[in-house]
């Protein structure tokens, strides 16, 4: 029986080569900063002005550039605020940016928690960055690192800032940022025909990855973020396909066996696969090979109702959250794999779908319909009251972890268009990513890319 691709939709829901080099400029300071509720009290942070060693005017607009990145890269996260540069008693960037040059009482004097210091030198073929990071009240510094990249300082200067953020985070939170991770999301651009595009975690650089001249849907990385299975009505049917993750990519056919073939995941060995077959007109999660071969059946038919589709699997793969029609509406279950036990995890609302794991496995984020409009909330992976996250912003849907477990991706028509917005894991901080041409739905977070 051939579904309509608007049913399809709703039952989703439905290197330029851098080269980058660490050494300690001086030993650790090994201090994990205790973070508590961090959404609501923010760490205030000064980042003034980076020593450039140069006095070209490409040098200082890219060591301007670097302090803009570094300050929005951290207010991005959530954790911190930036302090006021007019607050600031000193430049570090003219007396000095070692332990030794910091005068902490004046510091402590703007309401700053941290501070960032810098210098940076910045060649025809690559840039040297210095860089501390001090906590102002132990009057303490908690690190101090040299990163190199190799390569134009145009192109090669962003990736460096990224991996300075992603060791502030680490000192501060204990865990490494997303800063080398995308989101893979549908979207129709210009052509009205939805194809899945790519963008940096900051919503940068989109950049369509498939032409398939049909509709694409429902993007699911590799473990390793290295390709993107998906579906595709390229043979006028859903079928699934995997393809490397750049535009260009030749598509491979996964599996075109059952009817309808939608909402492919891979398994954490990346080896397996998963996805929603309709066979015999049983609509059903199964098994399967990379290459499509069926491997087992993972949900068997309770009755005429009992569609089952988006499965996701735990980070340690000994679990599968799905969603099924067997109660007699869409709800998200849970099937521990080693025991073959199924439970019922969602029971408020009538229609809840697109369930997706946290990185540590605890919770589980789901899109929810209740009063008129769908919802994200968020649950404890093991049952529970659920915590509603948007409200009374249009219909909110298909939420996605950021690696760290920090922020969710998720579309949203609260502007009227559907488009892709971001909020840190408790619902605050609500905005929208990017700004594109057409409708933007089904984001996606990949894991940090190979360093």
């Amino acid at each position: 029986m051939h579904t309509h691709p608007k049913a399809i939709v709703r039952s989703l829901v439905l290197l330029v080569l851098f080269v980058f080099i660490f050494s300690p400029v001086q030993a650790e300071e090994r201090i994990q900063l205790r973070v508590t509720n961090p959404f609501e009290n923010k760490t205030p942070v000064a980042v003034p002005a980076f020593a450039i060693r140069g006095t070209s005017p490409t040098e200082k607009a890219l060591g301007q550039k670097a302090i803009t990145l570094l300050q929005e890269t951290l207010r991005f996260t959530g954790y911190f605020r930036m302090v006021d540069p007019e607050a600031f008693l000193e430049e570090p960037a003219k007396t000095g940016i070692s332990e030794k040059e910091i005068h902490f009482d004046r510091w402590r004097s703007t309401g700053a928690e941290l501070l960032i210091t810098g210098s940076m030198t910045i060649s025809g073929q690559s840039i040297i960055g210095d860089f501390y990071l001090y906590d102002i009240y132990r009057q303490k510094s908690l690190f101090g690192v040299r990163f190199r990249g190799a390569g134009d300082p145009s192109t090669t200067l962003r990736p460096l800032i990224l991996k300075l953020a992603d060791k502030i985070m680490v000192t501060y939170s204990g865990k490494h940022g997303y800063f080398n991770s995308k989101i893979a999301f549908a979207s129709t651009g210009t052509t009205g025909i939805k194809e899945i595009w790519t963008c940096t975690f900051d919503g940068d650089e989109p950049t369509q990855v498939t032409r398939n001249a049909a509709i694409t849907l429902t993007p699911s990385w590799s473990p390793d973020a290295s390709k993107i299975a998906y579906t595709s009505y390229a043979n006028e049917k859903p079928d699934i396909y995997i393809q490397k993750a750049r535009p260009g990519a030749r598509r491979e056919l996964v599996t075109a066996q059952g009817t309808t073939n939608i909402t492919p995941t891979w398994l954490p060995d990346g080896k397996n696969m998963a996805a929603s077959l309709t066979i015999n007109g049983d609509q059903a999660i199964y098994l399967l090979t990379e290459k499509g071969k069926i491997r087992k059946r993972l949900t068997r038919k309770w009755s005429k109702w009992g569609i089952d589709v988006s499965p996701v699997f735990s980070p340690s793969g000994d679990r599968m959250a799905f969603v099924s029609k067997r109660s007699g509406t869409p709800q998200i279950y849970v099937k521990h794999l080693k025991s073959e036990r199924i439970e019922r995890l969602t029971f408020d609302g009538r229609y809840n779908t697109s369930p997706t794991w946290s990185p540590t496995g605890d919770r589980i984020a789901y899109a929810g319909f209740q009063e008129g409009r769908f919802d994200i909330y968020v649950m404890d992976a093991q049952g529970g009251r659920p915590m509603q996250l948007t409200r009374d912003t249009g219909d909110n849907e298909t939420p996605s972890w950021s690696p760290d477990g920090s922020l969710l991706v998720f579309s949203s028509n609260r502007r009227g268009t559907s488009s892709i917005y971001i909020m840190n894991a408790y619902g605050t901080d609500q905005r929208q990513l990017m700004s594109l041409p057409g409708e933007q739905t089904a984001p996606v977070w990949s894991p940090n890319l190979t360093r």
